[in-house]
């Protein structure tokens, strides 16, 4: 005894594959044409990221004035440095000179004194003069190398200090580029990651609008098949295939046929008997002769527990 099928199979998939070639073989016949509703265009971001080059000059442009004025600021200290050295000197100097002019004055005074004196006395040529002249002499000397040595001194060193500007100013300048080259470099990064926050926002922003317009595109696309499964739908219950000749008629069910045919066959005899007999689709779209011929062919099969 045949064993019974107890479960029928799930032929939904082959099945709605069949349906759709046989509506392209009835399409054609009706005046139903596809709505095509108007699109929704989601507008994206556009950004152009920055190249990195691109952005070092924007950061040496952002701290142009930081590094001029820097060097200005070094350059002018180092000038203001030297000038206030030379004005000391100069000071120095000229009171060195006013010294020693007072010194020259004092000598020749006490010079002139001890002459009066000893012309008064009428010691002009005699060896006390000239001890007194010779002490006085002694004593302007001395100081004169006292005043000439003080100021010989510091003005060696503020000889020494200026010149050094020039090595102290360039020290101060690499100090500055230095100073200089760390900061442009945080700026630079700060500016790179800015670039990369921006890069990641318009992507993030674009994957939303992205999937948003694919959302409307489905539902967009799924209106226009459920108004034209409509449309066509009410054309069919209006006017079926009665518009159409007899010949025209046939050629059809001929090639609806011919599909319905090529399916059951592909299927196991109970299963395509089964499926002809559970399912109104395959008389919904043939006439009755050509139903009646795929009964011939697998409605008459043993019935699954028969003999």
């Amino acid at each position: 005894m045949a064993q019974p099928i107890t479960q029928f199979p799930d032929n939904s998939k082959d099945r709605e594959e069949l349906e759709n070639i046989v509506k392209q073989y009835e399409t054609p016949l009706y005046d139903a044409t596809k709505p095509q509703l108007p699109q929704t265009k989601l507008s994206e971001l556009s950004y152009t990221a920055p190249s990195d080059e691109y952005l070092k000059i924007k950061a040496e442009n952002e701290l142009y004035d930081y590094k001029t004025s820097g060097e200005q600021a070094v350059r002018d200290q180092s000038a203001a440095d030297g000038k206030a050295l030379q004005d000391t000197k100069d000071a120095y100097l000229q009171n060195r000179d006013s010294e020693i002019a007072a010194l020259d004055k004092q000598y020749e005074e006490g010079v002139r004194a001890v002459d009066n004196d000893a012309i008064k006395r009428g010691l002009a040529r005699s060896s006390i003069a000239a001890v007194n002249r010779a002490e006085l002499e002694k004593e302007y000397i001395k100081s004169n190398a006292d005043i000439a040595s003080s100021y010989g001194k510091k003005i060696s060193e503020l000889d020494k200090d200026i010149a050094q500007i020039s090595s102290k100013l360039q020290s101060a300048l690499n100090d500055f580029n230095l100073s200089y080259a760390s900061k442009l470099n945080q700026t630079l990064s700060s500016l790179k990651d800015e670039r990369d926050k921006k890069i990641i926002e318009v992507e993030k922003y674009n994957n939303s609008v992205r999937e948003k317009q694919a959302e409307l595109d489905g539902e967009r696309m799924k209106l226009e098949s459920d108004l034209y499964s409509a449309q066509l739908s009410q054309e069919k219950q209006a006017n079926g295939l009665s518009l159409l000749n007899s010949e025209q008629r046939d050629e059809i069910y001929k090639a609806v046929y011919g599909k319905m045919n090529e399916y059951l066959a592909s299927l196991t005899p109970q299963q395509a008997k089964l499926e002809l007999l559970n399912h109104s689709f395959y008389r919904q779209h043939l006439s009755n002769y050509y139903y009646n011929k795929l009964l011939d062919q697998y409605g008459s099969l043993a019935r699954p527990g028969d003999e």
